[in-house]
């Protein structure tokens, strides 16, 4: 044991740890090429422990953040909070922040990268990787995203309150699906109308590059998603979906516009999921198809227990695209409830807290509204199945 502590001291000492009264700090290895002015090394060190003091902050709050470019800046911080945490492990300090790489591009401007590393069995373990510029300001760094930077050649247009970022055509078949589906879910929701920045990217793996990601681990082998922010009442979409017709996901967007009139703390997943399901389908398959295949597993178990199905969480279909029994259980459920009761109706059932063992908040919710209990759970999906069923 001794020894292993020795051996642990010396790593410490080789790799030149910088450290902080309390908390991590950046990890500044030998041989990183600092310019040669001491102070400026003393102030980007300082600075990059002080992003990563307040980074599980809203970046509006990060004092570290350059404020003009907040809103591109706010998707990358986004992808940086809660990286040293190792779920697996229950280590909240597994993954430690490396400083990789420092440029002078500019006399105040420099690129800088990041990556998270930890350590498991004697292996090293590469979370995520990131590049940020900072720019010097008085006797500080500033970061922010590369986003602008890194599409500087790219072209752009407005169409309403929506500026579109393109390589070279910009598809306006997929511009007014996008537009029509926007316009949709704005009205059921009553949401406000902000200037929206939207950036048609290839793939996910674009999208990540261009942010200032150059790898995470959450995302290894994944090709489509979006990032999304919103800061100073302007909304960014970094749109990397290609799975569907229209080259955007319906699914995602309906999440990120409930969100701009709900807060997050309030939303029950499982009825977020089930009105994503409803109004945009899921992984690329329509509405129609996530209803062909549930009513395809309920004919498959005549015996089905919805309320047990429910509360264990169980899929329909499993695979890297599995669909939920609860998620399609409450696309049913809000159809009904907005056919019957109208929208506000379907809000008060997507505000009745994050989900808890047992979904009792939900199950009392659903009571209030529907008049169904528990008892008469199980008949009431088989009721709306059945009716789906004679429709197909």
């Amino acid at each position: 044991m001794q020894n292993k502590l020795l051996i642990l001291v010396a790593a410490i000492l080789l790799t030149g740890l910088a450290l902080t009264s309390c908390g991590q700090a950046v990890v500044v290895p030998n041989g990183i090429n600092f310019p040669k002015d001491s102070l400026i090394k003393e102030q980007l060190i300082n600075s990059l422990n002080g992003l990563l003091v307040q980074m599980e902050q809203p970046a509006s709050k990060n004092e570290f953040i350059l404020k003009r470019e907040l809103l591109e800046t706010s998707t990358l911080m986004d992808e940086m909070k809660e990286m040293s945490q190792n779920v697996k492990l229950k280590d909240k300090d597994f993954y430690k922040f490396y400083l990789d790489n420092v440029v002078q591009l500019e006399d105040d401007n420099f690129l800088v990268q990041l990556c998270y590393i930890g350590i498991t069995e004697g292996n090293p373990v590469f979370r995520a990787g990131f590049k940020l510029l900072a720019k010097k300001e008085d006797n500080k760094f500033y970061f922010y995203s590369p986003l602008k930077q890194n599409t500087r050649a790219w072209k752009s247009k407005t169409i309403n309150r929506t500026t579109y970022h393109f390589k070279d055509t910009l598809n306006i078949t997929d511009v007014k699906e996008y537009q029509k589906t926007l316009n949709l879910y704005d009205r059921k929701l009553k949401a406000p109308v902000y200037p929206t920045e939207f950036y048609y990217c290839d793939n996910l793996p674009e999208v990540l590059q261009l942010i200032g990601v150059d790898y995470k681990l959450d995302y290894n082998g994944r090709k489509n998603d979006n990032l999304t922010a919103h800061e100073n009442n302007i909304n960014l979409v970094l749109n990397g979906w290609t799975s569907n017709k229209y080259s955007f996901d319906p699914h995602d967007l309906w999440h990120e516009r409930l969100r701009t009139v709900m807060n997050s703390e309030v939303i029950n997943r499982p009825v977020d999921e089930g009105c994503a399901y409803l109004y945009g389908g899921s992984w690329g398959l329509t509405w129609i198809q996530v209803l062909t295949s549930f009513i395809t597993y309920a004919t498959a178990h005549p015996n089905a227990n919805w309320e047990a199905l429910y509360i264990s969480f169980e899929n329909y279909t499993n695979g890297d695209k599995p669909l939920k029994v609860p998620y399609a259980i409450n696309a049913l459920i809000v159809e009904n409830i907005e056919k019957e009761k109208g929208f506000d109706a379907v809000m008060a059932l997507l505000a009745c807290g994050k989900r808890e063992n047992g979904d009792a908040n939900y199950f009392s919710t659903l009571e209030k509204i529907t008049g169904v209990n528990r008892t008469s759970f199980n008949s009431y999906v088989w009721k709306l199945l059945k009716q789906h069923k004679l429709k197909m």
